[in-house]
């Protein structure tokens, strides 16, 4: 695998896009942690439940830009997936009442760049790959 820093543009973009992403999953978890770790939880089991699904969401955004970075296809599959239940997330924060919709409206629309991205004719060509060769 080749550094971040040789990849193409328009790869460094989706990839830092899915980093954001990553991160805030990452923010949900340490905040579920202090949550349980302050004793102010309803169901802990659901509260354990939740750490290890943003836990896990985490490693599989990291995993799949790793592969968008060594340009697998399969990759992008794995980001486009990301992105349709992210949105669908944002949508039903957007949606709701009580909710708050910044939140929501911003993963609709971070959800949305992405999505269009990943089907970037230049992007595709870039992350096209079925062997371990890396960009030249």
């Amino acid at each position: 695998m080749k550094a971040f820093s040789q990849a193409p543009q328009l790869v460094k973009l989706v990839v830092s896009l899915l980093f954001i992403e990553a991160l805030i999953i990452s923010l949900v978890f340490f905040a579920l942690l202090l949550e349980l770790l302050s004793g102010n939880v309803l169901n802990i089991y659901a509260e354990i439940f939740l750490l290890v699904l943003a836990a896990g969401a985490v490693a599989w955004v990291l995993h799949f830009s790793r592969g968008i970075l060594q340009g697998k296809r399969w990759a992008r599959s794995a980001a486009f997936f990301w992105q349709l239940l992210q949105g669908v997330v944002g949508a039903g924060a957007i949606a709701e009442a009580g909710s708050n919709r910044n939140i929501g409206i911003f993963l609709a629309i971070l959800s949305a760049v992405v999505a269009i991205l990943l089907f970037n004719k230049k992007f595709i060509a870039d992350t096209n790959r079925e062997n371990d060769g890396a960009f030249s």
